[in-house]
């Protein structure tokens, strides 16, 4: 087994890439059980009445869910970087043809703010809505919760789907 190491300002360990469906699957509920507490964070965050603090705490959310989904996975760039290169050229194109806008990419502020601004409807709503006494609030609550923990299941669906096929398309770790 190939253990995946990398250093950001200290040596951090990696996920290896699961292995098989069962791994698979075993990431993707570690992946869901994060990805619902942080939106219960966001939750708690949006019943503050600071405007514009939710969408400050949401972005920063956001930017830590994907990247922790993507090392889960083994689809952070750092772990990418160290498949072969035959192995990146397959998993790049596996990334794209599943059309996922977040796996195998740094994930910056600007990448989740223009997600987020896709929801802008939502978050505008739920900005709004604060302005109406505890229905307002408990309102804003839902569609912090509901909008990040939709996100980063339609993430985890999508690393699934790319995790499959990379495991379908043969397996790199197992000696010939």
């Amino acid at each position: 087994m190939r253990a995946l190491t990398v250093s950001e300002g200290g040596t951090k360990n990696m996920k290896s890439f699961p292995r098989d469906a069962k791994q698979v699957q075993e990431t993707a509920i570690r992946c869901r059980k994060l990805v619902t507490r942080r939106a219960l964070i966001s939750a708690g965050a949006s019943v503050l009445p600071i405007p514009g603090a939710d969408v400050t705490v949401d972005v920063t959310l956001m930017i830590g869910i994907i990247n922790s989904i993507n090392r889960e996975f083994g689809l952070s760039p750092q772990q990418i970087q160290l498949l072969s290169t035959e192995e990146r050229l397959r998993m790049f194109q596996i990334i794209t043809a599943t059309g996922s806008a977040w796996a195998g990419r740094y994930i910056t502020k600007t990448l989740v703010t223009a997600t987020l601004q896709k929801l802008s409807v939502k978050l505008t709503a739920a900005q709004a809505s604060k302005l109406i006494p505890i229905l307002g609030i408990a309102a804003s609550a839902g569609i912090s919760f509901g909008a990040l923990k939709w996100i980063g299941n339609q993430h985890i669906k999508d690393c699934v789907n790319i995790a499959t096929a990379f495991n379908e398309q043969g397996r790199p770790w197992q000696d010939s």
